[in-house]
């Protein structure tokens, strides 16, 4: 049984550890930001310019890729933060980081192919439109490129080198997004869309690796710790595929029972329900590598502490976004998109819920993998998908891509529910409960008032995420859910990230 920690106020990090974590987060929420950002104002353009058939395959393309690449990567992006994190010789990184992407290039090509070959069995048997293949094809080698984009990044978390994180974070994503829109307003369609990505992500990913080149220099990989990684990330591949099916399988099913129009519709309405864990990468980023250092070195408490911030921070904000995103979601997508779109409008709150959910497991998933329990991971992962697979077969042929939103928020309840429950058996800490229900009951009551106010347009819809923004604050500090040294910590934060001296 691992500990039960109640930290003793000595043994936590200080004020300028806690202040260096929130800037790291800060920086990885901005770039965040602008992706989410890029997103968003991508979604009208594809929507409008592709129509719902084109853009379920697009969708359906990109669900596909986002199986596939994890397979490629072979826990590699993980094992390079779990090893090299604490790592000081120079040519022990160069090597373990050029042995890992040679070894992510060779599966990139191989699932690439696959994919490339089982074009038209995929199109006929799973979108259940011939045409897709053709798009299948031209999109196969996004397997390789989206492997080979996350090799890099890793090495620059690994580093904590969050500033580079977030530059080729966002530089990337506007290179892809940017073309991606070009190539719709010159009237390419859909097979321009593909190629623009494919085009986009090779310019980046060359940038990338020449970035990392040039602080490790350049040799001939010798793959010395490489059994050591596979034994360690190979068993987390299966994660990601099992997360997959989780968070993307329920749009083949929706494709195959009602069609790739309804897909378009479904996955435009679940970008938007998406957005309510916009705060949970930041912190995630930032969060593990801390896990793992102050685990490592026996500073239980400070592991404790990092956990409780995060897991109330987080909630702190997408508990209050899945609540707008409910009231706000029909209005975004009439503005966003087209009529044929709006009757995802329903399925917005339950996806936004499930997103809630889900960041519990996302948090606290590093429990496992720094206490040495990865295999529970499986267990759990393997639970929540078998529910959500078994209800999208039994709710979509009778209520339809409602189901599949029902689906998924059950399954992120199961997902969420039992990994509190297991990671509580290896390492305890507050949860904040008194506070979640607190940040519900004030989500509550800014909900309402946004559905009072009733926004149709793109300036009412901005004015009332602000006014509702400090409708939500001015309720949780009259219930006392943040105390004055919190309120004055993300004061001194504002001021540090601002540039401003802090009092």
């Amino acid at each position: 049984m691992a500990p039960c920690v109640f930290p003793h106020p000595k043994m936590l990090p200080n004020k300028s550890e806690y202040l260096a974590f929130g800037r790291q987060v800060n920086l990885v929420l901005l770039a965040n930001g602008v992706v989410s950002l890029l997103a968003f104002l991508s979604l009208p353009i594809l929507t409008k310019g592709l129509g719902a058939s084109l853009y379920g395959i697009w969708s359906l393309l990109t669900v596909t890729v986002s199986l596939s690449a994890p397979f490629a990567l072979l826990g590699f992006s993980m094992a390079l933060v779990r090893f090299l994190a604490a790592e000081r010789r120079s040519h022990t990184v160069r090597d373990d980081f050029l042995s890992a992407y040679v070894v992510v290039i060779v599966s990139g090509l191989i699932l690439s192919v696959m994919v490339w070959l089982l074009s038209d069995v995929l199109a006929a048997a799973v979108f259940r439109n011939d045409d897709a293949g053709e798009y299948l094809r031209l999109g196969s080698s996004l397997v390789l490129l989206n492997a080979l984009h996350t090799i890099p990044l890793a090495f620059f978390r690994m580093r904590r080198r969050l500033d580079l994180h977030a530059l080729f974070s966002v530089l990337h994503h506007m290179l892809v997004t940017g073309a991606m829109v070009t190539a719709v307003f010159m009237g390419y369609g859909l097979g321009g869309v593909v190629v623009a990505s494919v085009a986009a992500q090779v310019v980046s990913n060359a940038v990338l690796v020449l970035a990392v080149v040039r602080e490790t220099g350049l040799g001939v990989p010798r793959f010395r710790n490489l059994g050591t990684y596979l034994r360690w990330g190979v068993p987390l591949t299966p994660n990601s595929a099992i997360v997959w099916i989780i968070h993307s399988s329920d749009r083949y099913m929706v494709s195959y029972f009602l069609g790739v129009a309804a897909t378009g519709v479904y996955g435009a309405a679940y970008a938007l329900g998406h957005y309510a864990s916009f705060f949970l990468m930041p912190v995630q980023t930032v969060l593990y590598p801390n896990l793992v250092k102050t685990y490592a070195e026996g500073r239980h408490a400070e592991t404790a502490e990092y956990l409780k911030r995060s897991i109330k921070y987080v909630m702190m904000v997408s508990i209050p976004s899945a609540f707008g995103l409910s009231v706000l979601g029909e209005p975004l997508l009439r503005i966003l998109t087209t009529s044929e779109f709006l009757v995802g409008a329903e399925v917005i709150p339950l996806v936004a819920a499930g997103m809630v959910l889900f960041n519990f497991y996302q948090l606290m998933v590093g429990i496992l993998h720094i206490t040495d329990h990865t295999r529970m991971n499986v267990r759990v992962l393997s639970t929540s998908a078998v529910v959500n697979v078994g209800l999208n077969l039994v709710l979509i042929p009778r209520l339809g891509i409602l189901g599949a939103a029902l689906a998924t928020v059950f399954a992120y309840g199961v997902l969420g529910g039992l990994t509190i429950v297991l990671t509580r058996r290896y390492f305890r800490f507050d949860l904040g409960w008194v506070f979640i229900a607190k940040s519900v009951a004030a989500s509550g009551v800014m909900g309402l008032c946004l559905h009072l106010i009733a926004p149709v347009s793109i300036p009412s819809v901005l004015l009332s995420i602000v006014a509702g923004t400090a409708i939500y604050f001015v309720v949780l500090i009259a219930l006392r859910g943040l105390t004055r040294a919190e309120i004055a910590f993300f004061v001194s934060l504002a001021r540090g990230f601002l540039g401003k001296p802090r009092g």
